[in-house]
Parts: C-alpha cells; sequence; structure tokens
C-alpha cells in the first residue's frame, strides 16, 4: 500500500488526472511494478492511449474507503472475539 501511494503522489504531483493529461511512466520517474499493475487493475490507474496513464482520483478515493471500511470491520470483529473469550471466563 505504501508503494501505491507514492504512485499516486507521482501522479498527483505531475498533474496527470484527466485523460488529457496522460504520461508514461518514463515521463513520472516510475517503473511499472507490482503496485502499478494492482493499481491498473482496480481502475485508479487508467490508460487512454497506449503507454501513458492517468489517475482516476473517484476510484483512489474509493479504494481508500473499502480499504478503511473492511480495517474497521475486522478490528471490530477482533473485539467481539476478546469480549466474548473475556465474558467466557467468568463463568
Amino acid at each position: 500500500m505504501q508503494r501505491q501511494r507514492v504512485i499516486v503522489r507521482a501522479f498527483e504531483q505531475a498533474g496527470a488526472v484527466t485523460a488529457e493529461d496522460a504520461r508514461s511512466a518514463e515521463q513520472l520517474g516510475l517503473s511499472v511494478s507490482f503496485a502499478w499493475q494492482q493499481l491498473a487493475s482496480l481502475a485508479v490507474l487508467r490508460s487512454p492511449a497506449s503507454g501513458r496513464w492517468f489517475l482516476d482520483r473517484a476510484n483512489w478515493r474509493r479504494l481508500c474507503r473499502r480499504r478503511c471500511a473492511l480495517a474497521a470491520a475486522v478490528v471490530a470483529g477482533l473485539l467481539l472475539v476478546l469480549v466474548f473469550a473475556y465474558s467466557m471466563s467468568w463463568r
């Protein structure tokens, strides 16, 4: 996720956030890595032309919200397990 944030920041700093402003990885000083491919498969990075990409901010925000919701659900689930285990120890 940290590598994905670095990629997103590079697109934002370069202003590559619309199809008209799309840039290549070389122009951004990035390499096409696993993190890049993940963002492309999630439609956070979009390619209007061969080799040029731009950041879809709406999809990036949606992905961040989804990850936060998942993390909150995991924490809530762990808390429920702990509460249940604690309550069972009193019996």
